[in-house]
């Protein structure tokens, strides 16, 4: 027996018998036969203390379970196995955290079709190369979203707020929105609010379903290795296996190792085997000397067969994986980030033509104010002094920020935040007299969830703009929307009519938009002319993504705290729409010196209902049966009703219905001639008084009524 022979003898006859040498603490460690060489193992253990650090998007949702130690599979709250296809397996966060303390294990979200969120899982491992680590690297910049290690402390998840359907997988990157069971951990690498992703998110998973490698089929092995030699070529020159996973599994150490089944860890040694030979009999004989090798089950030729039809398929495909990552990464980049100094990653002539099918299966517009304000994009809010604008905006971001529909439209939740480059002293005022006038709707204390940023600033120095941007990310706030007041004070004193001043401001605020990846609003003022639109230059709206219109009410009823806006450009939306609304008057309390303290809060204002017209015909029914229930009544009151109390009874009437004086007289004489009332003499009153008289049908058509 060579030296390697009696080495690997060693290490296989001591291989079951590690199994408990290696528990301690969840520390192990591979030994060699020979002693000279000593590779360490940290299990992950999971850490609660962490879970808080989980973000708020994910925890407030009922879609938790939690996993048991050396298990990746999620769990039901009564320790029962659960499925990421049956809501009523999943639980809240909190009894999940509880469920997972109890048994010392972790806690996993399920992702689902319903909800608008999605998982790219970064799988490093101690084999993975330095440029596959470099593309990861990019892809979590890119992404630039929520990201945090995986269990082992060696990956990475970076969440986003995308769809994709069914998950896609390629050269250790998995990708999945729904149908989904990913553990979470809290343990932070990226500090983000979980972004909107849509297009980063479908360029990345169309590169990676593109050019999957076929099933391999084994061939004939007519002069195969020694399983001993297979064997050798993971050795060093101690003796000891040069990777770590190898060596555990090798020696049948399962532990921790978080394999669903033996089968699998079978699989993965045989992959790991197959990489040091092209010989199909070598690799099994190599297998067959380990520790995982020596159940009946690796006896079948059944099971060889499918075991290293499957392992060459895998090498195949990670191989055509591996080079295609760095175009993955690189189209990524280049599509979604501008880097104008990076080269195409497309090699072909020509452009792509899209067809009719390919069309359908873009992603559809997505909206933070579903129909008036799309989710990304750059915008602004324009109208006369007067108008109300900074109300109308300061109301718009408060049901962005909480996700409450506005003015009858669905909101998507987001961040948002408010710089108010003029009328600083004013906005503590408005969002008091906001939170007071919806604190009273709601029954309970409601804030707008909105940050402010009241500090000096010049967008047009790029210093003050990379502050920003960083501030936003950093402090988890990028993503949503940026409110700008006004434009004008924003652009630091530009010429607004002319295309160098305003299109430096466009670029601007576009570069804004871009780097922090949300919406950017700009409040802005209309012209001299009302109807003529924004002030400024004019190719100013042809830049936008959507325009709303602030103007006063019009109407002999308006008055001055009423007022309306117009959607007067939606991009892939409908324009034209108004919406109308009235300023209520807050009480806030009194100042120092006794003065009441007042603001305004916008509240929708909604038109009457109108009802459909009504036929003469009909209304006279109507009106008769009205004036007989009347006089009825009136004469069970013990009151002696004629024509002219009728008429003086009006203002009571009216609070039952809309009847006026003129057709009061009409309806007593069709009741007279139907028979339903009757004239009735009292010679001590002396004037006659009327009385209802109860008939039939068939009685009322005998005397003509129709």
């Amino acid at each position: 027996m060579s030296p390697s022979e009696r080495k690997v003898s060693g290490t296989l006859a001591g291989g079951v018998d590690m199994q408990e040498a290696q528990k301690s603490n969840g520390e192990g460690a591979i030994l060699a036969a020979t002693g000279e060489h000593t590779q360490s193992y940290t299990a992950s253990i999971p850490q609660p203390t962490l879970w808080g650090q989980i973000p708020a998007a994910l925890r407030q949702r009922p879609q938790w379970c939690h996993t048991i130690p050396d298990s990746k599979a999620p769990h039901q709250a009564n320790g029962r196995s659960a499925s990421p296809t049956n809501p009523a397996h999943w639980c809240d966060f909190e009894t999940a955290c509880d469920a997972a303390a109890r048994c010392g294990g972790g806690i996993g979200y399920v992702l689902t079709a319903d909800d608008p969120f999605a998982c790219i899982d970064l799988d490093v491992k101690d084999d993975t190369t330095q440029e596959q680590r470099e593309r990861f690297d990019k892809i979590v910049s890119t992404f630039d979203s929520y990201t945090e290690r995986s269990r082992s402390g060696k990956g990475m998840h970076v969440w986003v707020e995308g769809e994709i359907g069914k998950g896609a997988r390629r050269d250790s990157v998995e990708v999945y929105s729904q149908e989904r069971f990913i553990i979470c951990t809290g343990n932070v690498m990226a500090d983000r609010p979980i972004t909107p992703r849509h297009d980063m998110l479908d360029v990345l998973v169309a590169e990676m379903r593109r050019g999957s490698a076929p099933e391999v089929e084994l061939e004939d092995d007519p002069d195969p290795d020694s399983g001993w030699y297979v064997v050798e070529q993971a050795l060093d020159e101690n003796g000891a296996f040069k990777d770590e996973e190898f060596g555990r599994l090798f020696a049948g150490d399962l532990e921790g190792r978080n394999y669903p089944s033996q089968s699998e860890a079978d699989l993965e040694l045989v992959k790991l085997l197959a990489r040091c030979t092209g010989s199909n009999e070598a690799c099994w004989s190599a297998f067959r000397m380990s520790a995982l090798g020596k159940r009946e089950k690796a006896k079948r030729p059944s099971y060889k067969r499918s075991t290293l039809v499957k392992a060459r398929t895998h090498l195949a495909n990670d191989a055509v994986q591996e080079a295609h990552g760095k175009e993955i990464a690189d189209a990524l980049f280049w599509r979604l980030t501008g880097g104008a100094s990076l080269p195409s990653t497309d090699t072909s002539r020509h452009f792509q033509l899209l067809t009719d099918d390919d069309l359908q299966r873009l992603p559809p517009q997505r909206w933070l104010v579903k129909d008036i304000i799309p989710d990304g994009g750059f915008g602004t809010l324009y109208g006369q002094s007067g108008t109300f604008k900074s109300f109308l905006v300061l109301d718009l971001l408060a049901h962005i920020s909480t996700g409450s529909p506005w003015f009858g439209h669905r909101v998507k939740a987001a961040p948002a935040v408010y710089i108010p480059f003029e009328g600083q002293g004013g906005i503590p005022k408005r969002v008091a007299a906001w939170r007071l006038a919806r604190s009273r709707q709601a029954g309970l204390d409601v804030t707008t969830n909105m940050r402010f940023i009241t500090d000096r600033m010049n967008l047009r120095l790029q210093a003050d703009r990379e502050k920003l941007v960083t501030t936003l990310i950093e402090k988890g706030w990028a993503g949503g929307v940026l409110c700008l007041d006004t434009l004008a004070q924003a652009g630091g004193g530009i010429d607004e009519n002319g295309p160098e001043g305003m299109g430096e401001m466009i670029a601007i605020f576009q570069e804004l938009q871009h780097k922090f990846g949300g919406t950017v609003l700009v409040i802005h003022h209309s012209g001299k002319v009302e109807a003529a639109g924004m002030r400024g230059w004019s190719g100013l709206r042809g830049a936008l993504d959507f325009a709303i219109k602030c103007q006063k009410a019009v109407g002999k009823n308006a008055s001055k705290f009423d007022a309306q806006f117009v959607l007067d450009k939606v991009k892939d939306g409908e324009d034209g729409k108004t919406f109308d609304f009235s300023m209520l008057r807050v009480h806030l309390g009194y100042d120092e010196e006794g003065d009441e303290v007042t603001s305004l809060a916008v509240t929708p204002r909604i038109a009457p209902q109108v009802a459909p017209p009504v036929s003469d015909s009909m209304r006279d029914v109507e009106d008769d049966e009205f004036i007989w229930n009347w006089i009825k009544n009136e004469v069970a009151a013990g009151h002696y009703p004629s024509k002219n109390s009728l008429k003086g009874d009006l203002n009571a009437m009216k609070e039952q219905r809309p009847i006026t004086q003129v057709r009061i007289s009409p309806a007593v004489d069709r009741l007279l001639a139907s028979g339903r009332l009757q004239k009735m003499s009292d010679p001590s009153r002396g004037n006659p008084w009327l009385r209802a008289i109860e008939t039939t049908p068939s009685e009322c058509l005998a005397v003509g009524v129709r």
